[in-house]
């Protein structure tokens, strides 16, 4: 049979070697039967273990013989530095996605490390359905985030797959993991334009920049805040009238274009802008230009920004518990959808799935455009009033 037990311990009496007996369970002198060892290896292949029993030594060596005759015997399985071991794959498929330049890259981070703390070197090829759900309902954490543990996971092994480090049948089946994503809280277009207006009395003088990204998520439902801090000078061109917005994708390496096509209003608004604060094209559009404690002149605009001052509009008008979000982009997809459809409102907001637009409505093409324009004179003409507003 493959493989055998071996001892580098000799015989007390001649020094001869001890030989493995499997029917006494030991290894003995051929010579001096009364004497054996106390010490163990198994040998397989290029496979060395050390054991100080021989009933543990004996159980790896069945072992290793079984998974050679079904076929699945990988002497990495067995390294010291364990190639095949959660954490180090863990910390390899985290360095892959920084490459992938992914926005979600810390939440990965922080959903590996807490794996990884829980599972540490346990064989990628080991595991099975108990082992993610005990760890995924052990997190004191919301349903909704417990589902984003367990599709980053999903992707882990499948990474393992698509690199042949584990087979289809290795990969584990995961949990089940129902959730229901709240509604936000919306608002009317008339206590939209309250609270922008308010932004703009607040920080006009400050940074004329703020209140334009929020006027701009309030109306241009297909763009994130994120998508505003990542614009640079360059990305607009206001002969075109156009913003070109690049979004990582869930593909390595890959990018997505998105194109804005701005309101008149908008255009004459960056165009004065642009006069006053002139900048090189690769530096960021939505940037600090002095005032500010803490911050430096010509630094990004942080991620809270603007969810901040919208907050702070809505104190001082004494409104409470709508974010953001809310009071923008789902509050005029809503109102969008009353007047066109939801079918013109998805579209405006170019959502790719019913479920995730549903969290938006409640109730660029020409077309989405077409609502854009829409969007705009449903909002009373306010953006229009501001824009005479602008040079003063």
């Amino acid at each position: 049979m493959k493989g055998d037990i071996y001892t580098r311990e000799k015989c007390p009496v001649c020094y001869g070697r001890l030989v493995h007996d499997e029917k006494r369970n030991g290894c003995f002198c051929t010579h001096h039967p009364q004497c054996s060892s106390t010490k163990y290896f198994v040998r397989f292949e290029k496979l060395f273990k050390n054991f100080q029993n021989y009933f543990e030594a004996y159980q790896f060596l069945q072992g290793l013989r079984f998974k050679f005759n079904e076929g699945t015997f990988d002497a990495k399985d067995y390294r010291k530095d364990s190639p095949m071991g959660f954490s180090t794959l863990a910390d390899q498929y985290v360095k892959m996605k920084e490459q992938d330049g992914l926005r979600s890259i810390q939440n990965i981070r922080n959903y590996m490390k807490l794996a990884k703390n829980y599972f540490g070197q346990k064989n990628v090829k080991e595991f099975k359905r108990p082992d993610i759900r005990n760890f995924l309902f052990g997190l004191n954490v919301s349903s909704k985030t417990r589902h984003n543990y367990m599709s980053c996971l999903h992707d882990f092994f499948y990474n393992l797959y698509n690199d042949d480090i584990i087979s289809i049948s290795q990969i584990p089946n995961m949990p089940k993991i129902e959730f229901e994503l709240e509604y936000r809280t919306l608002t009317d277009l008339e206590t939209q334009e309250k609270i922008i207006s308010k932004v703009k009395e607040i920080s006009y003088n400050t940074n004329p920049k703020i209140w334009l990204g929020i006027d701009m998520l309030s109306l241009y439902t297909n763009i994130r805040p994120k998508d505003l801090l990542g614009i640079t000078e360059t990305d607009i061109d206001l002969d075109y009238g156009i913003i070109e917005i690049l979004r990582p994708t869930k593909k390595r390496n890959k990018l997505k274009k998105v194109i804005i096509r701005l309101v008149e209003a908008h255009i004459d608004i960056i165009k004065d802008i642009k006069k006053r604060y002139p900048a090189l094209p690769h530096i960021s559009f939505f940037r600090h230009h002095g005032g500010v404690s803490g911050c430096n002149t010509g630094q990004p605009f942080g991620e809270k920004l603007f969810y901040k001052w919208w907050k702070k509009a809505c104190d001082e008008l004494g409104i409470k518990g709508l974010d953001l979000y809310g009071g923008t982009r789902h509050t005029t997809t809503t109102a969008l959808a009353k007047e066109v459809g939801r079918d013109g409102a998805k579209k405006a907001s170019q959502h790719g799935t019913n479920k995730a637009f549903e969290r938006y409505c409640q109730a660029h093409d020409d077309e989405t455009f077409k609502f854009v324009k829409i969007a705009e004179k449903m909002k009373k003409g306010n953006v229009l009033q501001l824009k005479r507003k602008a040079g003063s």
